[in-house]
């Protein structure tokens, strides 16, 4: 109790300008917006059919769709398709002379763009691959006509989708200027363009000149994408997508297109944006409608770019890590991040392992989803709606549109005629829908809802379908699982419970004696994860029967895997009985279970999973020790839990690493305080420490609160071995920390934790500053943590209370004079010596309680 909770491992043609065509652009500093008609002028290039270098399939489809675009936002456009060098010169010129009239000008170039020499050039369709000087090449600097126009037109905005691969010969070289020396090609993408500099306070043209934005495909010397023949570039569709978004900064939008080219290529391409801007623009008009269900799942794609945007990077790293071990898309992933960085308040566990779960469960659904059980329009409206939303990462408004499926669904339901002939086809229709909603419920962490439309669908398929409807109370059963442990929630844990046993019922699941064993051991986690949480041993026995059932059917030998991993199982029911008032056998039950599953699970075959056993085993023998004093077992729990920790680093896996290290820190502990190895406590208050680091209490509540307990009781042990009372107050403020994080009816073992080493601190404070009020507060402390516990369930825990209250009594008893408080101290060290000693444990330590009530018995002669 000392250490608090070990967790255990678990298994372009030419449109001319149109004089008086308003650009409607807001320029706004500050908070302030001000709002004028402005004029914009632009010039799309699509570059695809090239002489004598590789054609692209893409550029002109590009220029066609963004030079609508463009008109349709007020611009003036210019459209040029494969321009040659005189063509292209000749445009940009162009553009120049129009700028002069407007107040925006802006450029969109897609085709072939090579750098060299730090100088970016768009590449004519008649390009010369083997001529040398960039003249000779028909090469167009693109900087050149980037300064013109910052001196011609408040506003530059140049658009590249020019990142590509080099098309010029591996080798080439540019001379860009006579008699120097040729500067090679970059192989890939471009580089940030002379004229690009970023406007300064200091070097600041003139005042009506704004500034200059250039964005990129890709990011400087990356190459960027040409997407599917026939369509559009990534960076173009992203463009198409969201320039037309009103009432955003022109720096979000394109901070939006960013975002929504790295999810489409799955983090292959990011676009780069220089901005040189004095002013926050606005586009003003809109060209795409602001209300209905398109501009409803646009609006929540967006506000789910712009939180991508700001993501650290440990966590896109984490997103996209799972993303590929799942082979979901990057889009819902976020979208599920969304949602759990909006309420994890009641959660259990930890974000990595509810996103990775959310994962495996959305790519079974993309699997098994079929439209064509769906006849009514409105049914087959809605769901379209859903799975696109859930595909633009909106899983809130996915869940909204489930929602309203259901509802009509309900409406269906209701009207129904079973005499109807085709009843069964509506009916799996019905239960289609509420399996819907059940399943983006799942995807927004929304586990109640999913379990109630499961149960409902497999109410309307149970006369037709028994597997299906089997599978539907299965799935309920899950959902309730995940409620219970995610959120803490232990009415939804027994509910598990219940729908396993009704599942175990099925006349379908009886007849297939693999499916009963696979049911039977999800019960078994149920009723472990139960019995974590309560005082009592019932559901513990009902875990380690479920187990056995189980492992009837999945022999070692006809199912080595499944015989393993249901060992795995048993272990962890075994220990945490252990600590519910068993003893050394249902100790030496959980090692013989984990060393038996580390004979399928072995170091070379699975390295990650022996690893986690070996922590299971190093567990085990703390426990063990703990219960014997035995310093060998605490030597063999500390050399255990090093091996594992060279299995599980932070490179390998940092959450791994971080479960591994609080437990050899937890040992290192025991060890410590029981012989007086200060570096050993040293090492453990380091471990608690890097831990915390990686657990956040926003994140990860309860695995944070249980770094802080055993942060505070290593530092406790440590502060016996120093002087002073600085160690002393440190601890106490870690497991005061660790106290608030913990709820005493959901966690009460947790808590009383926390609550007795809080008393153990008060105690030494007290004996340090001789302060009979602190022994006072010490006595609070541990009553109300052996008030949590059940000492007929938690009998080693309730003891080790209220013998350290009875230390504290004896001290204001002592000091003070006070005769109640003696009396208290010596019934408190006989409850500890009576339940110890029922325990097979602490034959050593009668003594240390004979002498204590012996003590306390000449105190009271003397007070007579």
């Amino acid at each position: 109790m000392a250490s608090g909770n070990r967790p255990a491992f678990a298994m372009l043609a030419i449109v001319r300008r149109c004089l008086g065509a308003a650009l409607v652009l807001v320029v706004a500093f500050g908070t302030a917006r001000a709002a004028d008609g402005l004029t914009g002028v632009a010039l799309v290039v699509g570059q695809s059919g090239y002489a004598s270098l590789p054609p692209l399939a893409n550029p002109a489809n590009d220029a066609r769709a963004i030079g609508q675009l463009l008109s349709g936002l007020g611009f003036d456009v210019d459209t040029v398709a494969d321009a040659d060098a005189r063509k292209l010169d000749r445009s940009l010129d162009r553009l120049v002379e129009d700028a002069a009239d407007a107040d925006v000008a802006l450029i969109y170039y897609s085709g072939h763009g090579i750098e060299a020499g730090g100088e970016d050039f768009l590449v004519p369709v008649d390009a010369d691959a083997g001529a040398l000087d960039a003249a000779a090449q028909r090469l167009v600097p693109l900087s050149r006509a980037i300064e013109a126009l910052r001196r011609t037109v408040p506003v530059t905005i140049v658009l590249l989708d020019a990142c590509r691969t080099s098309p010029f010969p591996p080798g080439a070289a540019v001379r860009l200027d006579a008699g120097a020396a040729p500067a090679p090609v970059a192989a890939t993408g471009l580089a940030a363009p002379r004229g690009a500099v970023a406007l300064t306070r200091q070097a600041a043209p003139e005042d009506d000149k704004l500034g200059v934005v250039i964005g990129f495909a890709a990011a400087p010397g990356e190459a960027a994408l040409d997407g599917e023949p026939g369509g559009n570039s990534p960076y173009a569709a992203a463009l198409l997508k969201h320039l037309p978004a009103g009432g955003y900064a022109f720096g979000d939008v394109m901070t939006m297109v960013s975002e929504e080219v790295y999810l489409a290529t799955n983090g292959r391409q990011t676009p780069w944006t220089n901005a040189g801007l004095r002013r926050l623009l606005y586009f003003g008009r809109s060209a795409e409608p602001a209300e209905g269900d398109d501009a409803a799942i646009r609006g929540e794609r967006r506000k789910l770019l712009l939180t991508i945007a700001e993501t650290p990077l440990a966590t896109r790293g984490m997103v996209e890590q799972v993303a590929a071990g799942s082979g979901v898309p990057l889009d819902a992933l976020y979208g599920m991040l969304k949602v759990l960085e909006v309420d994890t308040s009641g959660g259990q566990g930890d974000l990595a392992a509810q996103l990775q779960a959310g994962a495996e469960k959305l790519a079974g659904f993309m699997a098994e989803r079929d439209a064509q059980t769906r006849q009514d329009p409105d049914l087959i409206r809605l769901a379209g709606l859903a799975e696109r939303a859930e595909r633009e990462g909106a899983m809130a408004l996915a869940l909204d549109y489930r929602a309203r499926a259901s509802a009509r669904a309900d409406e269906i339901d209701a009207a129904v005629d079973e005499a109807e002939a085709n009843v069964e086809a509506r009916r799996r229709e019905l239960a289609d829908a509420y399996r819907g909603h059940a399943e983006t419920a799942i995807l927004n962490f929304d586990y109640a809802t999913a379990a109630e439309r499961y149960l409902a669908a497999a109410g309307q398929i149970a006369r037709w379908d028994g597997e299906a409807a089997l599978n539907y109370v299965l799935s309920a059963a899950d959902a309730r699982a995940d409620q219970g442990w995610y959120r803490g929630e232990n009415a939804a844990l027994g509910q598990a419970v219940d729908l396993y046993r009704q599942a175990l019922a099925s006349p379908v699941a009886t007849a297939d004696r693999a499916r009963t064993a696979a049911i039977q051991t999800n019960l078994g986690i149920a009723y472990t994860m139960l019995g974590e949480r309560e005082t009592g041993t019932q559901s513990l026995r009902m875990a380690i029967a479920a187990y056995g059932e189980t492992l009837k059917v999945f022999t070692r030998k006809r199912s080595p895997e499944g015989w393993a991993t249901t060992q795995i199982n048993l272990g962890n029911a075994y220990r945490t009985l252990a600590a519910r008032g068993g003893g050394e056998a249902e100790l030496r039950a959980a090692q013989q279970a984990y060393e038996g599953a580390q004979q399928v699970f072995t170091r070379k075959r699975d390295p990650r999973v022996w690893a986690g056993l070996q922590s299971n085993i190093g567990n085990v023998q703390y426990d063990r020790a703990e219960r014997s004093g035995d310093i060998k077992l605490y030597r063999a729990s500390v050399q255990s839990l090093r091996d594992v920790t060279r299995i599980w680093t932070r490179e390998t896996g940092v959450l791994d690493w971080a479960r591994g290290a609080a437990n050899l820190a937890s040992s290192l502990t025991a060890l410590g305080a029981r012989t007086g190895d200060r570096a050993a406590l040293e090492e453990a208050v380091g471990l608690y420490r890097a831990v915390l680091e990686v657990k956040p209490r926003d994140r990860m509540p309860a695995e944070w609160a249980s770094a802080q307990n055993n942060l505070g009781s290593a530092l406790m042990e440590l502060s016996a071995l120093e002087e002073g009372t600085g160690a002393y107050r440190e601890a106490l403020e870690a497991l005061e920390l660790a106290l608030s994080a913990r709820d005493r009816q959901a966690d009460p073992v947790g808590w009383a934790s926390a609550s007795y080493n809080i008393g153990r601190v008060l105690l030494f404070l007290g004996r340090r500053e001789a302060s009979v009020p602190r022994f006072g507060e010490a006595v609070a402390a541990l009553r109300a943590a052996a008030a949590a516990l059940d000492p007929a369930q938690m009998p080693v825990q309730w003891a080790r209370a209220r013998s350290v209250e009875g230390e504290a009594l004896v001290e204001i008893g002592e000091r003070s004079g006070d005769a109640a408080s003696l009396r208290a101290a010596r019934q408190a060290f006989l409850d500890a010596a009576v339940t110890f000693r029922a325990q097979g444990m602490g034959e050593s330590g009668q003594g240390f309680w004979e002498k204590q009530v012996a003590r306390i018995d000449a105190d009271l002669a003397k007070l007579k």
